[in-house]
């Protein structure tokens, strides 16, 4: 069992207008694009389309606003869909040039999850929280079959009468096989399994194992689809708990106390990677702590990182780590590490993005003079000089981070696994944000 203390208070960093830190939430790496990378951030989409030499922005829009989980599905389509708990599941099909909003039932209700199959670019599942005004009393799962533009009215699983759906996953090895994070009044933990594409479900009592705690999914195992990592959150104590009966029984090998866990990658080679995070005054984030586990996620040791990043997300393609870090604290936006995290290399900074990507310069124009008033970047990534152009270099920039470093290594192949923990924090509430520019400011 491992645990993990409190640290030192952080220095000043940069507000958005609206009172919320810029922070990135998920590491976006297409399977079938070994160049393009992208970095979901809570002002926008931050992309490279050359392996991380550049980078541009893409702002929030009326069917993104306050998005907080973003995600791309399976190839050949690699659409790209954001999740708002205010205006819902949307999705683009054109790198975030344009969005357009699900349909069938999500056109009139508010997903809380969703999850694009990993092995079927038309199929989606997504949770719908009750809506008593428009009939729906219960908290259900609905499925998509034509990529997330329409769900069916008819669903696939009603949670029980006072029960909360907290998350849905697929399993990659067996898309028949598909797991529901529940909670019961109490809390009390639940799980449904179905081996049948959700013809049948079995219902699953964890609380034994957990506990009266509330669980959601982080992952399920790409390669055995009876192993199941759940994030189990208390008063003041969160776990990971691994499963490797389809959840009939859960072991704990990570106890955090005080803090919240915050990423997760279970890499090609079984290696599993979790971070968290540990707060102090007034909630901001002083310090990150890691563990590693050699064994397939039995147990697990520290994550020998000095200092240890404050760590918002992993994801893994071809054999080339990717983490998104604390951009102020850490000093970088991103990383990546080609030995699975035991050294890695920062390659971006926010204030490295050269441009407004060309699509929505006109849409993004006054929301990236507003990020360039706030030192998130400079104004010439708003308004570049004429011999600069959507396509200039970013900004060299000298703070000694090693931000201007080469692109990563190992670009061609397929992601093997992307989990970032969006997987689990997009309907977790492990912070509430403020607001961004496109929305207005919410507690």
């Amino acid at each position: 069992m491992l645990t993990a203390g409190l640290a030192v208070l952080v220095p000043a960093r940069p507000v958005l207008a609206n009172g919320a830190f810029p922070e990135s939430d998920a590491v976006l790496l297409p399977a079938d694009r070994p160049q393009q990378v992208g970095l979901a951030t809570n002002f926008g989409l931050i992309i490279s389309d050359d392996g991380g030499t550049s980078w541009q922005w893409t702002c929030e829009r009326a069917e993104t606003s306050m998005a907080t989980a973003y995600a791309r599905g399976a190839p050949p389509a690699d659409r790209l869909f954001s999740l708002s708990l205010d205006v819902g599941l949307a999705f683009s099909d054109d790198d975030s040039c344009s969005w357009r909003r699900a349909g069938g039932v999500l056109a009139t209700a508010i997903a809380t999850d969703y999850f694009p199959d990993p092995t079927d670019a038309a199929h989606v599942l997504a949770i719908v929280r009750p809506q008593a005004d428009a009939g729906m009393g219960a908290a259900a799962v609905h499925e998509s079959t034509d990529g997330g533009e329409s769900f069916a009215a008819a669903p696939l699983f009603v949670a029980g009468a006072g029960a909360e759906l907290l998350g849905v996953e697929i399993a990659r090895a067996d898309p028949r096989v598909i797991y529901l994070a529940l909670a019961a009044p109490g809390p009390h933990p639940m799980l449904a399994r179905s081996a049948d594409a959700g013809a049948t479900w079995a219902m699953l009592d964890i609380e034994p194992s957990l506990g009266a705690r509330r669980s959601r999914i982080i992952a399920v195992d790409p390669v055995d689809p009876d192993v199941i990592y759940l994030r189990v959150i208390g008063a003041g104590v969160e776990l990971l708990a691994v499963s490797r009966d389809g959840g009939v029984s859960f072991a704990t090998p990570i106890t955090l106390t005080g803090g919240a866990l915050s990423a997760f990658a279970r890499l090609a080679s079984g290696t599993v990677l979790v971070a968290g995070l540990m707060p102090g005054d007034g909630g901001l984030t002083t310090a990150g702590v890691a563990w590693r586990s050699d064994d397939g996620g039995r147990t697990f040791g520290d994550w020998a990182l000095n200092p240890v990043p404050r760590l918002r997300a992993l994801g893994e393609r071809d054999g080339t780590l990717f983490l998104a870090g604390d951009n102020y604290m850490d000093g970088w936006a991103l990383a990546v590490s080609g030995d699975e995290g035991r050294t890695i290399q920062p390659i971006a900074r926010y204030d490295q993005v050269s441009a407004v990507k060309a699509c929505v310069a006109a849409v993004c124009q006054e929301l990236c003079d507003e990020q360039a008033g706030r030192k998130i970047w400079a104004p010439e990534v708003c308004n570049p000089p004429p011999d600069g152009g959507a396509d200039a270099g970013p900004p060299t920039g000298s703070d000694g981070c090693g931000c201007g470093a080469a692109p990563p290594r190992g670009g061609a192949g397929i992601a093997v696994l992307l989990i970032g923990f969006a997987t689990a924090l997009r309907s977790a509430g492990r912070r509430t944000r403020r607001g961004t520019c496109c929305s207005p400011s919410r507690e």
